[in-house]
């Protein structure tokens, strides 16, 4: 692995770290102020759910380890085809 494709790695890691965190602390205040509207939780559910998707998706494309790469199926072919 070269000096560029870690780089690569770690920021998109990073990145990562950086939107779970945005996640975790905007759903919790969300849900606080749901819970302090009424006195129950009705409609934060909705965003933790929407975003998660986001999440989620951003996770899989980070961790595939080059599942959905261009320049990783590049390869692969060229092994295949020698």
């Amino acid at each position: 692995m070269t000096e560029q494709e870690l780089q690569e790695r770690a920021e998109a890691s990073v990145g990562f770290k950086k939107h779970l965190f945005t996640y975790v602390l905007i759903n919790l205040g969300l849900f606080a102020l749901d819970y302090f509207d009424n006195g129950r939780i009705n409609w934060a559910y909705f965003p933790l759910l929407g975003w998660g998707v986001g999440l989620l998706s951003h996770y899989i494309q980070i961790s595939s380890f080059g599942l959905f790469s261009v320049e990783k199926e590049k390869e692969r072919l060229r092994r295949k085809n020698r």
